[in-house]
């Protein structure tokens, strides 16, 4: 397996990428302090030389517990002070596989790095900016027009109670049966055979195994070595099978059917009134004959709107606003900025902010 050298950053003066293989720091001479952490750089070539190799596998960094500097697996004595190894821990060492989250970077590193420009619009912010340029397109805008003119139509439903004909399952209450008969009332799949098809099976078989590099494991004296995995790799196979598909077919269910007469109020006929401002809404006069009576009764009350540029506006609006407005009074209108036009809404006096 692969080794590199890593880097690590002086926690004292901020000196960055100092080698695995430095216990002192370049820049102050400080000595490479307890807990320290290396990270292995993108351009880390593979360590070819035989004493650097020694000195990687030789083992992790021993942390002097007298004064917390680090010694090499192979020195007895502590670099800083003199002091013998004796029950100083060794420096930790970390396995990170591919795919997972990567540890924190060195603060020293993160502050060295210079920040990445934005280039064209990439990312959250200009996603907000289209946000927001939506939300101005669709937010409102306020007008002043006039009333232009008024429209009114009210209807009136007329129903008569007459005798029909009808058929169902069961005969309703006050239905007069007039005859009775079988009827097909609804259908079930029925097994009929099998009939003999073919197809493409896949099967997935595994033709051996294949070893890569799946991640990179801290060996605590400032080398890193290849972590490898293994995994199995397959080939899809085909192969045509032979099989029975059901063919089923729908069969009736038949149940008794009824015809009967009965008495419905139904619709006839509708009355209609119409006018403008010139007249009051009123209801239309409704003539009830026998055997007749008033059903639904509908209304629509229209305003007409014109600004001063000369646009015109239709709201449909409440009878109270449609009473409370009158030709040629000021209005304010609400409106989407991207909006037709003919969306609007009528901002009341109590309502202005």
């Amino acid at each position: 397996m692969a080794i590199r050298e890593g880097c690590w950053d002086c926690p004292t003066c901020g000196t960055t990428r100092l080698l695995g293989r430095q216990l002192a720091c370049a820049g102050c001479g400080n000595r490479r302090p307890e807990g320290i952490r290396f990270y292995l750089p993108d351009d880390a070539a593979e360590v070819t030389d035989a004493e650097r190799l020694a000195e990687a596998r030789a083992g992790a960094d021993w942390i002097c517990e007298h004064c917390g500097v680090s010694a090499r697996a192979t020195q007895p004595r502590c670099p800083g002070c003199g002091a013998e190894r004796g029950s100083s821990p060794q420096q930790q060492t970390h396995e990170h596989r591919f795919g997972e989250p990567a540890e924190e970077a060195p603060r020293a590193l993160a502050a060295a790095a210079p920040a990445k420009r934005r280039r064209g619009w990439k990312g959250p912010a200009a996603i907000l900016a289209v946000i927001g340029g939506m939300v101005w397109y669709n937010g409102p805008v306020e007008t002043t027009a006039t009333v232009a003119g008024k429209e009114w139509s009210r209807a009136i439903e007329v129903q008569e109670y007459r005798t029909v004909q009808e058929e169902d399952w069961s005969v309703p209450h006050g239905g007069r049966e007039k005859r009775s008969f079988r009827a097909v009332r609804d259908h079930r799949q029925v097994l009929d055979h099998y009939e003999s098809r073919t197809r493409q099976v896949s099967e997935r078989v595994q033709t051996g195994t294949r070893t890569y590099t799946c991640g990179q494991r801290d060996m605590g004296n400032g080398y890193f070595e290849d972590v490898t995995c293994t995994e199995p790799e397959y080939t899809t196979n085909y192969r045509t099978e032979s099989y029975q598909e059901p063919v089923y077919r729908q069969e009736p269910i038949y149940d008794t059917k009824y015809a009967y007469e009965i008495e419905r109020w139904l619709p006839d006929d509708t009355m209609w009134a119409r006018g403008d401002a010139a007249k009051e809404p009123a209801w239309p006069a409704v003539r009830i004959g026998a055997r007749e009576r008033e059903g639904a009764r509908i209304q629509r009350y229209v305003l007409r709107f014109k600004d001063d540029d000369g646009k015109t506006y239709e709201r449909e609006v409440t009878p109270e606003q449609f009473a409370r407005y009158r030709a040629g009074q000021p209005v304010t209108l609400r409106m989407k900025r991207g909006g037709n036009g003919g969306q609007v809404e009528i901002v009341e006096p109590d309502a202005k902010s």
